[in-house]
């Protein structure tokens, strides 16, 4: 399908935009904004993450856009946190209490450099959203970094631009308005984020002025477009007007302010990491799926919803977290909890989980799906472990790294691939090993993973 561009706006490209969202300002009806992302959508670099993060900030400028409606904001950004976590994070951390109306999505940053698990996790998410909650809108924004900051398309927006180009989601790019800016001696990179990724208020004021310029535009004027559903057959509902004058677009805070703060943060994002793969590549047959015009049929519960054929058929479309308990264990596990004071990052819901720190102990889970894998909270203490899946051949995983040496952290660890969905049993065992580095043999297990 091809889209309209920008509309003036640089940076924007809103192809089909967000005509459900215009829609339901004619209304009444509560509204429910999510924002699945990383650490700056968490609101990393803002003084307070629940008011001056370009999240908070957003939510504030929806809640003044759609007054008269109840509107809820759900935090689903996850530090150190890339888009194959985002597609298995979907269900429990933004649909657990049901459909929402506006899903941001912001990944740029943490990806990695392999295109494949990119567009596998960009994609599961997109398609996992339109199969359980198919009116939702999605918008996709690239935040800066350093990696970001190399030309107008740098390699991790030009693949999140795929994915939004195959499926006419609207993107955001707000790392091309700061290199812009860096370039016209508008902004000062060092002043805006000191450690190379967080913005300090000013910037997270900046990319909440971006992205309301293109709600403004898209929700605030007149007329209507097709949604996805409309676009893609004949399930259109009646088109609704939007009467009234869409919210003023609130003026984004000058970088100036800000030329005096000292960075709070150096070096590196704490705790981003690139997925750990296990997938060998002669266990993953077949070739990626070309992009093409064509339309699929999905059948889920009953609905139908139709869906461009996948740019990858090993996307994470329907991954998931299942709770740690879901798996049998041998007697050398207990629940626990960390315990207050020790260190912990990249985690802000319960740290209940399954601990050993028995060489001996071990542990299996079934699944169905095409994939499966696991969240292990790793820390100082963490060992080596070695898991078979179907039965086969036990193969050793170390995923210690620097970063276990100052806190524990949730670690995925994802298991070869299948050519097709089937049942999938795992089997993980402990052992003697550990990294060079690490304290112990501890092993603590927080998610399970299916797809």
């Amino acid at each position: 399908m091809q889209y309209q561009n920008s509309g003036g706006i640089p940076g924007i490209e809103p192809r089909r935009g967000l005509p459900g969202m215009r829609s339901k300002l004619a209304g009444a009806a509560p509204l429910t904004a999510a924002f699945l992302g990383g650490s700056i959508t968490e609101g990393a670099g803002a003084s307070d993450a629940e008011a001056t993060s370009w999240r908070a900030l957003t939510g504030a400028y929806l809640q003044r856009l759609y007054a008269g409606h109840p509107v809820n904001c759900i935090n689903a950004g996850v530090g150190g946190t890339t888009s194959t976590f985002g597609a298995h994070r979907l269900q429990e951390h933004v649909l657990r209490e049901g459909p929402v109306d506006l899903l941001f999505v912001e990944f740029s940053v943490n990806d990695g450099e392999d295109r494949g698990e990119t567009i596998r996790g960009m994609e599961g998410i997109v398609r996992q959203c339109r199969r359980l909650s198919p009116e939702t809108e999605l918008i996709f924004v690239y935040t800066a970094a350093d990696k970001n900051l190399t030309g107008y398309k740098p390699f991790n927006i030009a693949v999140h631009e795929e994915v939004a180009d195959h499926y006419g989601i609207p993107s955001i790019d707000c790392a091309a308005k700061v290199y812009t800016m860096i370039h016209t001696g508008e902004l000062s990179w060092k002043r805006f984020a000191p450690d190379g990724y967080h913005p300090l208020d000013a910037g997270h004021a900046l990319y909440a002025g971006l992205v309301q310029e293109y709600l403004q535009q898209e929700i605030g004027k007149g007329g209507n477009q097709p949604g996805w559903l409309e676009e893609a057959g004949p399930e259109a509902g009646p088109v609704v007007a939007v009467p009234g004058e869409g919210a003023e677009v609130q003026e984004t805070a000058v970088l100036n302010k800000e030329a005096g703060r000292e960075a709070a943060v150096a070096g590196e994002e704490a705790g981003t990491q690139e997925t750990v793969l296990l997938i060998q590549e002669a266990a993953v047959p077949g070739e990626e799926v070309e992009a093409q015009e064509t339309v699929q049929l999905i059948q889920e519960a009953g609905e139908e919803a139709l869906l461009p054929i996948p740019l990858d058929i090993r996307n994470y479309e329907y991954g998931g977290l299942l709770d740690y308990s879901a798996a049998a264990y041998s007697a050398g596990f207990r629940t626990q909890e960390l315990e207050p004071g020790e260190p912990l990052m990249n985690w802000r819901f319960s740290t209940e989980h399954a601990h050993t720190d028995d060489p001996q102990a071990e542990f299996s889970f079934t699944v169905t799906g095409q994939g499966a894998g696991l969240v292990l909270l790793y820390g100082p203490d963490s060992g080596i472990v070695e898991y078979s899946l179907n039965g086969g051949p036990y193969a050793e995983v170390n995923l210690f790294d620097d970063w276990c040496l100052n806190a524990y952290r949730p670690i995925l660890a994802l298991f070869p691939l299948q050519e097709k969905r089937g049942v999938l049993q795992v089997t993980i065992r402990n052992t003697v090993h550990k990294d060079s580095r690490s304290t112990g043999t501890g092993l603590r297990v927080l998610k399970l993973l299916h797809n």
